[in-house]
């Protein structure tokens, strides 16, 4: 049975262009157009969603947010792996985001679309 994945991404463009990836990868993928909506799935979808890949940069609630409350609340959301996909390269978020328990951090302008399914597959197990 295909794997599910969250993305949580507010761009439009790019969120329906890792949706059409993740999915031609064989995943089965849900979104979310921010943190809010995607706190939501992940509590709606427990024991579905099997892996996050999270924004940081939204409006509302941030991917840092997001993060926190995930790992805060595994009865609600699950344990699930987080990997953030973002653009900021800043040292001290990238060590905030592992803190907070982040299992990858990927800079967009910095990985293609093998580099991301790889990425997944590490760890989905496939």
């Amino acid at each position: 049975m295909a794997k599910t994945i969250l993305i949580v991404e507010d761009d439009k463009q790019l969120l329906d262009s890792y949706k059409e990836l993740v999915e031609t990868a064989g995943y089965v993928c849900l979104t979310a157009s921010d943190g809010y909506h995607g706190l939501d799935v992940m509590a709606q979808q427990m024991g579905t969603v099997e892996l996050v890949l999270l924004d940081l940069m939204m409006p509302g609630v941030d991917g840092l947010e997001v993060l926190r409350a995930v790992k805060a609340n595994s009865e609600k959301y699950g344990n699930l792996p987080v990997i953030v996909l973002t653009n900021m390269t800043s040292d001290a978020v990238i060590k905030e985001a592992f803190d907070l328990g982040a299992s990858s951090y990927l800079v967009k302008t910095d990985i293609d679309y093998a580099g991301l399914i790889k990425e997944l597959n590490k760890y989905l197990g496939e």
